[in-house]
């Protein structure tokens, strides 16, 4: 990598890791910087994302404790939930075609910024809900990670809103929990398929690493409606992102 492409890519890295504390689906930025500045394939892309995921869920870790945001033992519970699927989304990635991931990622940035857009009022927490659900969507969560995750935290936003009670700032303090656990899974299993380019994937985590830390503060001062704001904005450039590769990918077979 030159001096252009490492500038690059680290600003891509505090991009991502600032918006994907308060939000998510910044990851794009990541692979945006793979593809036009390290001339990567999404084949390797993909996994070399996961380092920098880390490192956003560390620090934003530590910078929610900073704030004096301490994630909760559910926090915990759901990260550990999510790891098995976090080992088999892995898996899937490096068997799928491209198609499949950008069609994916699509359809969830289009789920996130439905549910979003459509809630007005607060969530109410004494509805009753089948005990499965949150130990299921904490499993599709761990999923994501593994095979995507560009728009994890958004996920995280969809599956978790109702149990925080609609708080994304206690949302975004229990995803660095479930960040934590699922990037280690994933990064584990990508080495094993020798699939990460490390040099690129860790001047990303970098950027990323010092983007996560300064938006936690942030995060907690300027509370949820802050938030919701910066989620939906990321889903829409996403999810037009993505649209966008779909039809590059069908025309001229290049994703």
């Amino acid at each position: 990598m030159d001096v252009l492409a490492i500038a690059a890519t680290v600003t891509a890295g505090i991009a991502m890791g600032a918006i994907n504390n308060l939000a998510g689906g910044a990851g794009v930025f990541g692979l945006v910087a793979f593809d036009h500045v390290c001339h990567l394939p999404l084949a390797i892309a993909n996994p070399s994302l996961r380092p920098a995921g880390l490192c956003v869920g560390v620090f934003s870790f530590l910078g929610y404790l900073r704030a004096g945001r301490r994630p909760d033992g559910r926090a915990w519970r759901h990260g550990l939930l999510a790891v098995p699927g976090a080992l088999l989304g892995s898996v899937l990635a490096m068997r799928l075609e491209p198609i499949v991931f950008r069609a994916y990622l699509a359809t969830v940035m289009a789920l996130l910024l439905r549910q979003q857009l459509r809630r007005r009022t607060p969530v109410d927490d004494s509805a009753p809900r089948p005990a499965w659900l949150e130990p299921l969507g904490c499993v599709l969560v761990g999923l994501h990670m593994g095979f995507a995750q560009v728009g994890f935290g958004l996920l995280v936003t969809l599956v978790l809103a109702g149990a925080y009670r609609g708080d994304l700032v206690a949302v975004n303090a229990a995803k660095s929990t479930i960040v934590i656990l699922t990037a280690i899974t994933s990064v584990g299993s990508f080495a094993a398929f020798d699939a990460i380019a490390w040099l690129p994937g860790l001047v990303l985590a970098a950027g990323a690493a010092a983007g996560s830390y300064l938006a936690s503060h942030w995060s907690v001062q300027k509370g949820s409606n802050a938030v919701r704001r910066v989620v939906v904005a990321v889903a829409v450039i996403t999810l037009a992102e993505q649209l966008l590769r779909i039809v590059l990918l069908l025309a001229t077979g290049r994703a």
